[in-house]
């Protein structure tokens, strides 16, 4: 019976011993559990912000790609306009540059015209300057004459002594 109770004791310790090692196993195992479930919490955690990431990148490649239309179809307009004013300016130019031509060449006929009514007034006035010259010439011949036909005619030195 002593050997039972031995055997009994030793079983008994054993089996002591098995459930410490059942306790340590169990203890890890909910750690274990514990570290899973808290992994598992941070891994649906980052896949939420992956998923709101995502959908966050998503709508920002749709504003990226709105907003490049959005600038093509200003630029257009902006091209279009463009093309539209230098159009209008050449036009204006186009215009000013006639109307600046015609009144150039009014002005140009006009100053032209006054110049050949000076150009005659001028040999109006050279025709009787010639006349009176000539009609001075003629006199002074003439008074040359008389004073030559007085002095020859007349003895002016008896006259004057």
């Amino acid at each position: 019976m002593q050997e039972e109770l031995i055997d009994m004791k030793t079983d008994i310790a054993l089996i002591k011993s098995d459930i410490k090692q059942i306790n340590k196993f169990f203890t890890k195992v909910e750690s274990t559990i514990e570290m899973m479930t808290e992994l598992s919490t941070q891994v649906a955690v980052q896949q939420e912000v992956i998923k709101n990431t995502v959908d966050k990148l998503e709508d920002l490649d749709t504003m990226v790609q709105d907003h490049r239309e959005e600038d093509i179809a200003r630029a257009e307009k902006m091209m279009a306009r463009l093309e539209e004013y230098r159009a209008s300016a050449y036009n204006d130019h186009l215009r000013l540059s006639e109307e600046n031509k015609s009144n150039r060449d009014q002005r140009h006929k006009e100053m032209m015209e006054e110049i050949r009514s000076v150009t005659r007034k001028i040999d109006e006035q050279n025709k009787r300057i010639r006349s009176l010259e000539n009609w001075k010439y003629y006199m002074m011949g003439l008074g040359a004459a008389v004073v030559f036909i007085i002095v020859k005619v007349i003895n002016v030195g008896a006259f004057f002594s």
